[in-house]
């Protein structure tokens, strides 16, 4: 991926000008980003305990001598079964959207996951990183089951910090997806200021996220944007779900 010493430059700026967002947007009440009860959970009314513990999952994350390409892990971490979910960082709207914004978000207490972040001394600028998510089978089919609606269903996207003034608008794309696991899913959110790629593999009870993304400077034309676009790291996806399918089937 080529890219220009104005390319890097403004992209180095839009990084700062996003980390200095304010933070003043006042609470909406109870609007529909706010509505409780995610697609999965309404169609899975009665969900299993993850037969897979958070240790399970973090070992079968990639380490650094097993990842290709050059990338280095430099942070991982587990959340148990009983843990509950995080609280939502952002407002999507339509609601229906937001499963597919942070898809590898953990939605229930039952489920347990594991997430390592990723650093490519080579690529600084891009930004990767995976997460296993362990469900009960059923309720794993249940979750790509409603990914896969959410994405035929939602094409623009309106989203903002839970408490910030900034609204920002971007686009799904759906994209060919890699013949791996039990099901996958491929797709991109795109905008003027940001990418982010999302490769979804179910092997079993376990769904593997990886995710890479970037920022965009301010102006840059539509060539300058393309070679700042990170590519899906095949050879990474590809490594991580066979180490899961090792590890844990």
């Amino acid at each position: 991926m080529k890219r220009s010493a104005h390319v890097i430059a403004a992209a180095l700026l839009a990084l700062v000008a996003c980390s200095a967002e304010g933070k003043t947007e006042a609470n909406e009440g109870k609007s529909e980003a706010d509505a409780k009860g995610t697609i999965e959970e309404r169609a899975s009314a009665d969900p299993l305990p993850s037969p897979y513990t958070a240790k399970e999952l973090k070992t079968a994350l990639l380490t650094t001598a097993q990842t290709p390409s050059g990338f280095e892990v430099y942070r991982t971490s587990a959340t148990e079964p009983s843990s509950p979910p995080a609280s939502a960082s952002e407002k999507v709207r339509p609601v229906e959207c937001a499963v597919l914004r942070n898809p590898e978000a953990k939605s229930r207490a039952e489920t347990v996951a594991a997430t390592a972040q990723l650093y490519r001394p080579s690529d600084e600028l891009d930004q990767h990183s995976m997460t296993l998510v362990g469900w009960a089978e059923t309720d794993a089919k249940t979750r790509m089951a409603a990914l896969r609606s959410a994405l035929e269903k939602c094409g623009a996207i309106q989203f903002s910090n839970i408490d910030s003034n900034g609204t920002r608008e971007a686009r799904f794309q759906a994209e060919k997806a890699p013949d791996l696991g039990d099901e996958t899913l491929r797709y991109s959110l795109n905008s003027p200021t940001f990418y982010q790629g999302f490769t979804v593999v179910r092997v079993r009870g376990v769904i593997t996220y990886v995710k890479s993304d970037t920022v965009f400077g301010a102006g840059l034309t539509d060539q300058q944007r393309a070679e700042l676009t990170p590519e899906h790291q095949e050879r990474l996806i590809r490594a991580q779900v066979a180490k899961v399918e090792r590890t844990l089937r």
